[in-house]
């Protein structure tokens, strides 16, 4: 259960920290209200990660909180929302593999927690592929115009 566990929260860091960048990048890039969304998923998913590491010590395990996954970084504003739904996808597998795990092993709670996991990530999946979505319909730039803010230039 512990090693399904670290598992999950691996991917949570990994996750946290690929989304923390790309909303740095989208800012850079002047994008703000695109990496405002991006930062608000990293501190959901850093919410997630605590509940990993509560449920580890929960069974007296060890939260490894050292290992991390690649982390895929776009390129440019097209590419992390790519890079985001397939991250996305591999959260949803990952968890219901889990929870598909934990119920043969008996442990319907821990299954439930990975089940409303793997319901997260569809939420944010959906999100991402309506954007990327919305960019084949009106093209990049006029997607992107949609994220710029003019009133956050140089005070």
């Amino acid at each position: 259960m512990i090693e399904l566990l670290n598992a999950g929260l691996t991917l949570e860091l990994t996750v946290i920290n690929t989304y923390f960048l790309n909303a740095r990048m989208l800012d850079n890039w002047g994008l703000p209200r695109l990496g405002q969304v991006f930062y608000d998923l990293s501190i959901a998913e850093m919410k997630d990660a605590d509940e990993f590491i509560q449920r580890i010590l929960m069974f007296d395990g060890h939260p490894n909180v050292q290992k991390l996954g690649a982390i895929q970084v776009g390129e440019d504003p097209e590419e992390v929302l790519r890079l985001a739904y397939d991250g996305e996808q591999e959260a949803i597998a990952l968890f219901n593999a889990g929870a598909e795990e934990c119920h043969a092993l008996g442990d319907h709670a821990t299954a439930l927690y990975f089940e409303t996991g793997a319901r997260d990530e569809e939420r944010h999946a959906d999100w991402l592929e309506g954007q990327i979505d919305a960019i084949a319909r009106v093209g990049a730039q006029n997607y992107l115009a949609q994220h710029l803010d003019p009133s956050s230039g140089p005070a």
